[in-house]
């Protein structure tokens, strides 16, 4: 969703799992909701200009034991790159990752077989040549399956 942030005010401090977080209240549309950020000096959003968000609610009990509710923003990142080249969703950017791990691991186990030269750099460079073609090949089926999986 997109809004135009009326206010952002810094809260508090929190250690997490993540390492610490700063959280900040934010206004908008007549709403209130929590931002999390890495960076006490947060950059995303600002007073009087238009971002983009998505918005979660998060439910919570009491000390009253009375049950409650909040909401949660995280802006929206755009789109990555993949080593590739091409502009990726975030399933395809895991694909990514996924396809050169299983290069690296066939490459491993010898499955994907390399001849020995006596140029260690001559050597190196089929080496990368080997495995990032299989990985494309990997990525590329991965996005086919996907693809007829959506038919």
């Amino acid at each position: 969703m997109k809004a135009i942030i009326k206010t952002i005010k810094y809260k508090k401090e929190l250690d997490s799992k993540f390492g610490k977080l700063y959280s900040f209240e934010v206004t908008y549309d007549d709403r209130k909701a929590y931002y999390y950020s890495k960076y006490k000096e947060q950059t995303f959003f600002k007073p009087e200009q238009e971002a983009e968000f998505t918005e979660e609610e998060r439910t919570f009990t009491g000390q009253d034991g009375n049950p409650g509710s909040y909401f949660i923003i995280k802006p929206v990142r755009a789109q990555r790159q993949s080593n590739f080249g091409k502009a990726l969703t975030r399933e395809q950017s895991r694909y990514s990752g996924f396809a050169d791990s299983y290069a690296k691991d066939m490459l491993v186990a010898g499955v994907l077989r390399i001849e020995a030269t006596e140029d260690d750099e001559l050597h190196n460079d089929i080496v990368m040549n080997t495995w990032k073609r299989r990985a494309f090949e990997i990525f590329e089926h991965m996005i086919a399956l996907d693809k007829s999986l959506e038919q």
